[in-house]
């Protein structure tokens, strides 16, 4: 059957693993290398494969994060109004005795 779409068709085969090897023409030309994230999905009974971005993570210290909080220059009222936006819960409050 003749591929719909530009470009070469490749045979692929699925090993008894459910894994297959990308030749290594197709690898270059995406620049995928080893350790490379691929989103998987189906459409219209075919596989498509699209490059992930990744967003690197940092770990702060308490020190750092304590840090950072006292440099937020937002007002309480902000705050409340991001997490509701965000869906998050509001923060804890303090309840102040009348009278």
């Amino acid at each position: 059957m003749a591929s719909r779409t530009p470009g070469r068709t490749t045979t692929l085969i699925v090993s008894p693993r459910g894994q297959i090897t990308l030749p290594k023409p197709v690898r270059a030309r995406l620049r995928l290398a080893p350790g490379s994230v691929l989103l998987l999905r189906e459409e219209a009974g075919k596989i498509v494969l699209d490059p992930a971005a990744v967003t690197p993570v940092s770990l702060y210290t308490d020190a750092e994060i304590e840090r950072l909080v006292g440099a937020d220059r937002a007002s309480p009222r902000e705050r409340a109004a991001l997490r509701r936006r965000w869906g998050l819960k509001a923060g804890a409050r303090r309840r102040r005795g009348r009278g």
